[in-house]
């Protein structure tokens, strides 16, 4: 298997899923959870595995993760979405670059996730990496080095950080982007009319 050295993979699964009307991690489909079809992709991968969540679904969750994973409870952090869950990461792993993806793209694959993990090897010198569809990028899947997230942190300390989107954060950053050969894996599902 490869050796993707400081990398790391987390699974984001705290959001407060309204519109989906119940928790989206927790759904399942062909025989498992959500959360534990994405953290097992990133398993494959060769990567640990953390998943990102809120204090009151630990006990769900405890319940329905598979053992190889660790769950994260997001720390209080002036921001909501999904750069809280890289930042309460950061927190934990500070010196750890991490592969993130939502646990609501139920259509990656291992293959989409190895391509772009190889593409972060081969490019060690930029600060995010991650895929393009019609020249539009698509934070996730992506790649966060721990440089960028420290960076971001210092200026939510100091108050300088404007906006909490991560395309803002990638326009910012040193990002490559890798074209996406499969448009149909970086869908996401909202909502129940999504399926």
């Amino acid at each position: 298997m490869e050796n993707y050295g400081s990398l790391r993979g987390l699974v984001l699964s705290g959001g407060e899923s309204r519109r989906m009307g119940r928790d989206k991690g927790l759904i399942s489909t062909e025989a498992t959870s959500w959360v534990n079809r994405a953290g097992t992709l990133l398993h494959k991968v060769g990567l640990p595995v953390n998943i990102s969540i809120r204090e009151d679904q630990r006990s769900a969750y405890i319940a329905a993760i598979l053992p190889d994973f660790e769950l994260l409870s997001d720390l209080d952090l002036p921001m909501g979405g999904p750069l809280k869950g890289l930042l309460s990461f950061h927190q934990r792993y500070p010196h750890q670059d991490v592969l993130v993806l939502p646990c609501d793209m139920p259509k990656l694959t291992t293959e989409l996730l190895r391509d772009l993990a190889g593409f972060y090897k081969n490019q060690p010198h930029s600060e995010a990496w991650i895929f393009k569809i019609n020249e539009v990028a698509q934070p996730f899947p992506g790649i966060y080095s721990a440089r960028l997230l420290a960076d971001t942190f210092a200026k939510v300390g100091s108050g300088s950080l404007s906006r909490h989107g991560l395309v803002h954060l990638l326009r910012a950053a040193k990002t490559v982007m890798k074209v996406a050969k499969d448009e149909t894996a970086f869908r996401n599902f909202n909502s129940p009319a999504d399926f």
